[in-house]
């Protein structure tokens, strides 16, 4: 743990850190005991005189029972209301909860309205005093702000405002004498992960990789490691903090390119946009969230960016890319319905992409070389499959041979033309199985059921897939385009079904309900096959014998060892 007291006041920054570090929850007591001892005429700095001033004036509201704990949060004219304050504490236990995949712009406006309130409160040069009236109230402001500071200034004051409050809570941490709820597991695995601060073995591999610092193209780690494009921030934050990274060009074997694309094309707002609090005049940007034109990419320039960002790369050329990584976390070259790239093929047809979808729709096989690329699962938030895990039922408490709940053609637009999905409702009114649209008790759904549905969607990938396998449930997969992550360490057919998306009919459900009750000893070997291969795709499983990173540098090994050593190489001679 980084210790503050240790920085050098060389910014405004620096001095805020040095107040937590030095002074603590003691020293604010200290400061209020001596201005209640000063006597007039009394040398003592003014500005310390002054803060013993605010602070014995906050102490004065309160009891003795939460002034102990500097969890009074009465408010007062040098902080914030303590209206203001209940509302800080009511996000307190959801800081670490990134809602990116509810209207993307409206769920960024909530860590930037945490991110005004500290700025105002660093520009004030009261921290100290807002700690003293209101202790893990700043706590809460901190960690709920950090995805916007880390927009707005940068990974490494992200990192050193969360170390703080991890120091503070350190510190004093009686939250719950305090009356306040706020999670330390995150601050122990997600947290620290996001911010690059989490260094790890590379599974025992010996690659050696590049990553690139691609500025503008990789920022915003914490906001957009959620959802299932968090892949894009999670394999850049893995591999730049892991044993394998070297800063050395001619000792790679292979080049990482970080970008987070579709967390940024998702952030582009849409005309009106609900929920959104926009600026007066103008029917898109929000008024909250700062220079908002500058937080997202364009869908009409998706083209020149990707162009812009090849620019960037410096050893690009030496092989023309054949050895640079590109990650594909939505479908393939499409994201939010936008072609991400319309040039690949001139560019970085050569290179290795990591892709969730093989099968960019639109495209086809010809997006996706399985000689040089290699499929990768979506990425599934921890809280939420931590969640679906514990509803995981033994075979013997499972209730239903199958379920599926999410999009349709009944309550989604973009579902219309997906026969798959339609072909589904015919199972709607059954009563040993779960099928249609979203439903609170999804996961416990998942639990219960022998079975869970795999169809294709807008395109051939789901992350329903995944899901299934932390609910112990058995993928029974109607994609015929599907091509499923990690071959050569999972034995798929031993744990899945793969009926034909073009016959789900009630031939299936005949088929599934006989395996139910003739088949029962294979229905639980398979079960317990699914719970067993869970951790290849928990992407909070950082080092060990299971892991898709393990699995993701099993598929880059391969492809490095069977790199040409060039291409066309323009001349030599001997």
């Amino acid at each position: 743990m980084v210790c503050f007291f240790q920085l050098k006041k060389a910014t405004p920054r620096g001095r805020v850190m040095l107040y937590f570090g030095r002074l603590g929850v003691l020293g604010l007591l200290g400061l209020f005991a001596v201005g209640h001892a000063l006597e007039p005429g009394e040398a003592f700095e003014a500005e310390q005189q002054l803060l013993a001033k605010e602070i014995m004036g906050i102490f004065d509201g309160g009891n003795a029972t939460c002034r102990s704990s500097l969890s009074c949060c009465t408010g007062s004219a040098a902080t914030v209301s303590q209206e203001l304050w209940s509302h800080v504490k009511a996000f307190a236990p959801n800081y670490h909860v990134r809602e990116l995949l509810d209207s993307t712009p409206r769920m960024l406006e909530r860590h930037y309205t945490f991110y005004n309130l500290w700025d105002r409160m660093k520009r004030a040069g009261s921290m100290q005093v807002f700690a003293a009236d209101c202790y893990f109230g700043v706590v809460a402001m901190l960690l709920n702000a950090l995805p916007a500071i880390e927009f707005e200034d940068g990974l490494s004051t992200a990192q050193e405002i969360f170390l703080t409050a991890v120091e503070m809570l350190e510190r004093n941490n009686d939250t719950e004498g305090a009356n306040w709820t706020i999670p330390r597991e995150p601050l122990e695995l997600q947290m620290p992960f996001f911010l690059g601060l989490l260094p790890n073995n590379c599974a025992g591999s010996k690659l050696r990789i590049y990553v690139y610092d691609t500025q503008s193209f990789s920022v915003g780690s914490i906001f957009c490691s959620a959802g299932q494009w968090g892949v894009e921030v999670l394999l850049h934050r893995y591999f730049a903090s892991s044993t394998c990274r070297t800063t050395n060009p001619e000792e790679a074997d292979l080049f990482l390119v970080p970008d987070y694309r579709a967390c940024h094309l998702h952030l582009a707002p849409t005309y009106m946009h609900k929920g959104l609090t926009r600026i007066e005049g103008d029917d898109y940007h929000s008024q909250i969230i700062r220079n908002h034109k500058d937080k997202y990419r364009h869908p009409d320039q998706a083209e020149a960016q990707f162009q812009e960002l090849l620019k960037s790369l410096k050893y690009f050329d030496r092989k023309q890319g054949m050895d640079h990584i590109f990650i594909f976390s939505d479908q393939g070259f499409i994201v939010n319905f936008t072609h991400t790239f319309p040039s690949w093929r001139d560019h970085i047809a050569h290179s290795i992409f990591l892709t969730t979808e093989a099968f960019t729709p639109g495209c086809g096989p010809s997006c996706f070389s399985p000689w040089k690329d290699a499929v990768i699962p979506g990425h599934i938030d921890m809280e939420r499959f931590e969640r679906i895990a514990s509803f995981n039922q033994p075979t013997s408490n499972r209730s239903f041979l199958f379920n599926f709940h999410g999009r349709l053609p009944v309550n989604h637009d973009y579902y219309e033309k997906v026969s798959v999905r339609k072909a589904l409702l015919q199972f709607e009114r059954l009563a040993d199985v779960s099928v249609g649209g979203f439903i609170e008790e999804y996961f416990e759904v998942m639990g219960s059921s022998h079975f869970c549905l795999v169809p294709e969607g807008t395109s051939s990938w789901t992350n329903h897939l995944y899901e299934s396998f932390f609910a112990g449930c058995i993928p029974l997969i109607l994609s015929d385009r599907y091509v499923l992550p990690f071959q050569d360490l999972i034995d798929w057919p031993s744990l899945s079904v793969r009926w034909p998306q073009d016959a789900v009919s009630l031939e299936m459900y005949v088929y599934v309900k006989d395996m139910v009750e003739n088949r029962r000893e294979l229905v639980e070997t398979m079960k317990q096959r699914v719970d067993a291969h869970a951790c290849w795709f928990n992407f909070y499983m950082l080092d060990g014998p299971c892991s898709p990173y393990k699995a993701i540098l099993h598929d880059l090994e391969q492809r490095s060892r069977n790199l040409p050593k060039y291409l066309h190489p323009s001349h030599w001679l001997p």
